[in-house]
């Protein structure tokens, strides 16, 4: 079976370390991290790269039609709600967002959250693709600031930097069983401390990045979107729902 994956580079080090064993053959474009903050873009952004994919195989610049495209997302704040699938199905984890799939299942995530509510997830992929809300982060990204818009707009806009962080009381961990970085915990953890934030560790679960390319999809936790389907909201457990197109 060919697998196209489209995923946020989060992800980079734990789907390649998998795709790279998996019994399948698997593609995999990336996007940026980050977009789950602006869902608008991020849906364009998840399009596009289908429209590209299609462009591809018809100009016959892709030699073997893949046999299911995967989102390597969760709902991301609706980000991938309205995504249409063509003439090959789309599968879609039923998470909330990417830490869901750090850490195994939308079932732990959920009951971290109820005990671990106010934490800030950080990991490997996030460390090295995201913006991190160390001291010397927000130092460089004040002097960005200066640049772009000027003092008085850096202190405004520094000030709204502050305002997010402080709706945090705790920074959580989560290792990897695919890729370990000692200095990746402890950066962690100088974040909490200079936040004045508690800090916890947790044990990462890649089961789900697994079975993504594995292919290994159950419907609990994967919606499989049929062809000429759209992906909708369900706001319930189940998360979103394959909707035929009208």
């Amino acid at each position: 079976m060919r697998i196209h994956i489209i995923a946020c580079r989060v992800f980079t080090r734990e789907l390649c370390f998998y795709a790279s064993r998996s019994p399948h053959i698997v593609d995999i474009t990336w996007l940026p991290q980050g977009l789950h903050d602006t869902p608008v873009q991020l849906q364009k952004m998840i399009s596009d790269s289908l429209d590209q994919l299609y462009i591809q195989m018809e100009k016959k610049m892709v030699k073997h039609k893949p046999d299911v495209i995967v989102l390597g997302y969760g709902l991301c704040s609706n980000g991938i709600v309205g995504i249409t699938s063509r003439d090959i199905p789309i599968v879609v984890p039923r998470t909330d967002d990417c830490i869901a799939l750090f850490l195994g299942s939308q079932k732990r995530y959920l009951e971290l959250f109820k005990d671990c509510g106010g934490t800030y997830w950080l990991n490997n992929g996030w460390i090295e693709t995201a913006f991190i809300p160390s001291r010397e982060m927000l130092n460089s990204r004040y002097e960005e600031y200066i640049e772009l818009y000027g003092e008085e707009n850096a202190e405004f806009l520094a000030e709204q930097d502050q305002c997010w962080i402080r709706n945090y009381n705790a920074c959580g961990y989560i290792s990897s069983p695919a890729y370990h970085c000692p200095e990746y915990p402890e950066l962690a953890r100088r974040v909490a401390d200079e936040n004045g934030w508690n800090y916890r560790e947790f044990e990462g679960d890649n089961r789900m990045l697994r079975m993504m390319v594995s292919g290994l999809w159950n419907d609990e936790e994967f919606c499989i979107c049929p062809p000429f389907h759209r992906i909708e909201a369900t706001c319930d457990d189940k998360k979103i729902r394959a909707v035929p197109c009208e």
